[in-house]
């Protein structure tokens, strides 16, 4: 971003260009995400007060002006959600009159308004908007917004960090920012006041129609924050034990001799269901994927796979440059016909959801 901002100070021209040129790892937990985040962030500051963005509208067209600043404060959405959080707070412990119409109109028309803005975004994005995990991203980012703002404030000396690609020794799962925890608490709190305005218990009265106005937001904000710290703890986004991405597969193979059904695959470990026991007490073990031989690999858990059957997950071990040479060979040279609907001359990467996998074949075919 910066370095277009300089080729547009010297008189260069930009053009939007909305085809996907270059993909990379995505954070694999909520730490990794906070960091990565938290970088992007400062970084944004940084342009930000670097270039005077506020005031860089005579050498920025409007439109630049406004996608280059908005793209930066953007950064501080985490202040506009403890915002979002203690506007409403605010309201129900002192109890002020925000609405001139009763109870069951305010939450009838707020209702109505808060869900054409759900399917109306969702419209806007084209469908690729999913709410549950846009609002546990948004609570997330909270930490961000308040590391940047703090930084605008103090200027402080940042130190670049570079997110962790690495697998772990195990599974763990994520911690949830103590920031939030205290907003659950706030909010639990001011709900117990804005219950005891109702009574001669507090200095101040709530009624009926602040508590509605207010109070409906804060269940509705108090609902999001719980489902979001939930899935940050959630165990489908603990750490990894593997070093790449898994490719998610459904191809035969077999291990020791064993049939069995591949389920991912990455360049340094294999997930598979195999019938009950088949494998029991197998620490080495040789996997056979299809039209490839044997790799070497060790067995690292093995549990129900929720079928009368057994999730069995292998790891390569460290240093056998062999086995992820294989491993890496079948992924991205995969041998013809071994996956159904993959065209020939497709690699197991390029298409690995079943839908998208028929609309490859369908293209292939057209295109002879």
């Amino acid at each position: 971003m910066h370095t277009t901002l300089a080729l547009i100070r010297r008189g260069w021209t930009t053009a939007y260009h909305h085809q996907t040129l270059a993909v990379g790892i995505a954070p694999s937990t909520p730490e990794q995400y906070l960091l990565q985040r938290r970088r992007w962030g400062m970084g944004s500051m940084q342009v930000l007060v670097t270039e005077r963005l506020w005031a860089a509208k005579r050498w920025l067209s409007w439109r630049n002006y406004y996608e280059y600043l908005a793209s930066t404060l953007w950064w501080l959405e985490g202040v506009g959600t403890v915002l979002a959080f203690a506007i409403p707070a605010a309201v129900l412990m002192s109890g002020a009159q925000t609405s001139t119409s009763g109870p069951v109109t305010f939450i009838a028309v707020f209702g109505a308004m808060f869900t054409i803005r759900l399917w109306g975004a969702k419209r806007l994005f084209r469908g690729h908007l999913h709410w549950p995990t846009a609002f546990a991203l948004r609570i997330l980012r909270v930490p961000i917004g308040l590391s940047c703002l703090w930084w605008l404030i103090t200027r402080r000396e940042l130190k670049f960090q570079v997110t962790p690609k690495s697998g772990a020794a195990s599974r763990i799962r994520g911690r949830v920012p103590s920031i939030l925890y205290a907003l659950l608490g706030l909010m639990a709190a001011v709900v117990l006041y804005a219950l005891l305005g109702f009574t001669d218990w507090v200095p101040w009265h709530v009624t009926k129609a602040a508590a509605a106005a207010s109070g409906l937001w804060i269940v509705l904000a108090g609902i999001v924050l719980v489902l979001s710290i939930r899935r940050i703890k959630s165990p489908d986004f603990a750490t990894s034990r593997r070093n790449a991405y898994r490719v998610p597969l459904s191809v035969p193979v077999s291990v020791n001799g064993v049939e069995g059904e591949l389920t991912d695959l990455s360049v340094g470990g294999a997930a598979a269901r195999f019938p009950r026991g088949a494998l029991a007490g197998a620490d080495t073990v040789q996997l056979v994927l299809p039209g490839q031989a044997p790799i070497a690999m060790t067995t690292v858990r093995m549990g129900s796979d929720g079928h009368g059957g057994d999730a069995v997950s292998l790891r390569v071990t460290p240093g056998d440059w062999a086995a992820y040479r294989a491993l890496s060979l079948w992924l991205f040279h995969t041998p013809d016909r071994v996956i159904e609907g993959l065209p020939p001359g497709t690699p197991a990467v390029a298409a690995t959801d079943p839908l998208q996998r028929a609309k490859v074949s369908v293209l292939a075919k057209q295109h002879g």
